[in-house]
């Protein structure tokens, strides 16, 4: 059984413990970035980003909110917001850090009711954790009911078009605008032994295939911007 190899890397990272953490893919390795990631604050983020999450009106959910990075920058603004992960360990070091709308929750089973938020932040590419692009709808459909009417949702992710094997963990796929990508996490501790983290398969969509995915619920994209040369982050509303 896989362990929460991430997000214990994040708690010991916020308790001054952090040992060695990588992404793993095969025989490549890779270091797993756990400050630069998962550990940033919203006081060195540029304009044009701030004004990005600033546009998403409360109640906002961030799903795979990590060590709560973006709850951080809502709660500092007075925005109401909840930041849900999977992992323990990371709800763990948010919480630790002083991030008080934190809790552990499945973003493929959420537990809240309909119509509950306003805004839904999918921050890190983890939307192509739907595998496919059914899973994909699925999941926005989910998001659909969990929001209210005039809601938006904000996702990222890798553009297929734009990326190729310089991509850790990347895999190609016959189809126009799709890619995948997959790894796990290993992390040792100082003191303890090494810790695996389950496989993760990202897909990797364009922005047309969004689009496609988007077919069939209640979202549409209405905006889309290019970020870093091959990432992209849209902007999807009822």
């Amino acid at each position: 059984m896989s362990a929460d190899a991430l997000g214990t890397a994040m708690r010991d990272y916020q308790r001054g413990e952090l040992g060695d953490c990588r992404y793993v893919d095969g025989v490549d390795r890779m270091d797993g970035h756990i400050e630069e990631n998962y550990f940033g604050s919203h006081e060195d983020w540029d304009e044009e980003r701030c004004e990005r999450f600033a546009a998403l009106d409360g109640p906002v959910l961030d799903l795979g909110c990590g060590a709560g990075q973006h709850v951080r920058f809502f709660e500092d603004r007075g925005t109401e917001v909840l930041g849900v992960d999977v992992s323990p360990g990371a709800v763990q070091a948010a919480r630790e850090r002083g991030v008080e709308s934190v809790a552990v929750a499945d973003m493929f089973d959420l537990p809240f009711r309909r119509d509950q938020f306003r805004s839904v932040l999918l921050n890190g590419t983890q939307v192509g954790l739907a595998h496919s692009v059914a899973g994909v709808r699925s999941l926005l459909s989910d998001l659909a009911h969990i929001t209210d009417s005039e809601a938006t949702a904000q996702v990222d992710n890798y553009d297929p078009n734009l990326v190729d094997e310089a991509l850790f963990g990347y895999r190609p796929d016959p189809r126009d605008g799709f890619a995948h990508r997959a790894f796990h996490f290993e992390y040792e501790p100082r003191d303890g032994d090494r810790i695996l983290g389950r496989a993760l398969h990202f897909l990797l969509f364009s922005p047309d295939r969004l689009r496609d995915s988007c077919v069939g619920t209640p979202w549409s994209v209405v905006d889309v911007e290019h970020h870093h040369e091959v990432y992209y982050e849209a902007r999807l509303a009822k």
